[in-house]
């Protein structure tokens, strides 16, 4: 009867450890894959970045190049306010700040001037991105610690 009940408490500690391993493998994981997004967010960030520039400062208007840069703002906006990035409550304002320096001036056709690379208007949108992804850099460390 002894021998029995060995071995039930020896399987049960072995169910047991194998039981938290999991848990801890499973949390580690989830942490990763929300790593990996947090810095993807940052990279489509950065290309933003570089592709608004490359707009304001172009010599003339570019149709195909303003559509596709406000294409990848609402596409960055939108994935900051979802799963899990949303769990950073980046706030609101800062996204809308951002949409603003990249796509409120310079961006008719019958008034676009080309932008020099050290003017307002690209420094205006290179503080914006550097803003957005030190935020998400912050509350990554305060939130998936």
């Amino acid at each position: 009867m002894s021998a029995d009940w060995t071995h039930v408490v020896t399987w049960a500690l072995v169910l047991g450890g194998w039981g938290a391993v999991h848990k801890a493998t499973l949390h580690r994981d989830r942490r990763k894959e929300k790593l990996e997004i947090s810095i993807q967010i940052c990279k489509n960030l950065t290309d933003l970045q570089i592709a608004a520039i490359d707009f304001h400062t172009a010599p003339s208007f570019e149709v195909r190049k303003s559509t596709d840069i406000a294409q990848q703002v609402e596409r960055v906006a939108a994935q900051i306010q979802k799963c899990p990035l949303d769990q950073l409550q980046i706030p609101v304002t800062r996204i809308v700040t951002l949409r603003q320096r990249i796509t409120r001036r310079n961006v008719d056709p019958s008034d676009f001037k080309q932008q020099p690379a050290d003017g307002d208007l690209v420094l205006e949108i290179r503080n914006a991105v550097t803003d957005m992804i030190v935020s998400i850099e912050d509350a990554r460390e305060r939130v998936w610690k």
